[in-house]
């Protein structure tokens, strides 16, 4: 799906929510802060943050973005608010390896992950 697809339905239909609207190009990666980033190009244009979390996992978890079960070592802790609300927070376990995990991952799982975090 390209951006005038979905430009031309939010023309004809201006109110319609983001989860309506046919997937675009989801990109997933990390900044040079370390935090993730899970955006999808517009319009409308949608981001998620996630901040890192100190330590490292100490036994194998299954990464919440390509479901792979990795080590604790590959794997780290992430969060960010809910629906924009600082006191309403989501855990998630994520690849530290982003371009590999991002690799792995089914687009439309990175877009779930990114709407129940603006969204909800």
């Amino acid at each position: 799906m390209d951006h005038e697809e979905r430009e031309m339905i939010l023309e004809i239909f201006p109110g319609t929510p983001p989860e309506l609207l046919p997937i675009g190009e989801i990109l997933y990666y990390r900044d040079e802060e370390g935090r993730v980033i899970i955006q999808e190009k517009g319009p409308p244009e949608l981001r998620l943050t996630l901040e890192p979390l100190p330590g490292t996992l100490g036994s194998p978890q299954v990464c919440e973005a390509c479901h792979r079960h990795l080590s604790g070592s590959a794997l780290g802790f992430f969060r960010h608010p809910v629906g924009g609300r600082e006191t309403h927070l989501r855990y998630l376990v994520l690849c530290l390896d982003t371009a590999a995990c991002a690799s792995h991952a089914e687009p439309e799982r990175l877009r779930e992950i990114l709407l129940r975090g603006i969204l909800t």
